[in-house]
């Protein structure tokens, strides 16, 4: 079996992270000309392989550790969080702005779980995180909006995306409420 460096899933999180400072400036770029847009969505495409290398090489090759796992994850979010932000504070000519409301729902829910898992490691000392499909299937489709936008397809294509997403993130919200609530159980401790 061929070995590859163990830092190459690192540097290749580290690479995405990077990649969305240059997304924001193609889509600056995009209001501008047609010139950007492309740009913007071949970012967005690099954005998207550089987290299935990631992960699919860490797994592979058996090189996961838990500064991988949270690079990986703070690359998603940073992401998410600054390409979400964009398209709905500032789009321009080039983009469908997303509506402020979706935006919301994203910091509610992102608000909402990071409050579980303080409270859960305030007392409980741990914190089981389980990545469910729903949660995937949530970040998937986020993806696949994200790019939709960035593309610039109209809203008979970005509005039913919007609406899947929207009630795909509640569910999944309260599903990881469901599973912390039962953490605080397991530890004899009542929430209140």
């Amino acid at each position: 079996m061929r070995t590859i460096p163990r830092w190459l899933p690192n540097a290749i999180s580290a690479l995405r992270i990077a990649l969305v400072p240059v997304w924001v400036w193609a889509a600056e770029l995009a209001n501008g000309g047609a010139v950007g847009n492309c740009l913007a969505v071949a970012v967005l495409v690099a954005i998207g392989i550089s987290d299935l290398a990631d992960g699919w090489l860490a797994r592979r090759f058996g090189l996961q550790s838990r500064v991988g796992a949270t690079l990986d994850a703070v690359a998603d979010k940073l992401a998410q969080v600054v390409l979400v932000t964009w398209l709905a504070l500032r789009s321009g000519q080039a983009f469908e702005p997303l509506p402020l409301w979706f935006l919301g729902l994203l910091i509610a829910r992102d608000l909402l779980l990071l409050a579980g898992v303080l409270v859960i490691r305030a007392r409980a000392g741990k914190v089981e995180v389980e990545h469910e499909v729903h949660g995937k299937a949530a970040s998937v489709l986020l993806f696949v909006m994200l790019l939709a936008f960035s593309a610039g397809y109209g809203r008979e294509v970005t509005l039913p995306l919007l609406l899947l997403i929207a009630g795909l993130v509640a569910w999944s919200t309260v599903r990881y409420v469901v599973v912390g609530l039962r953490q605080l159980r397991g530890t004899g401790v009542r929430g209140g």
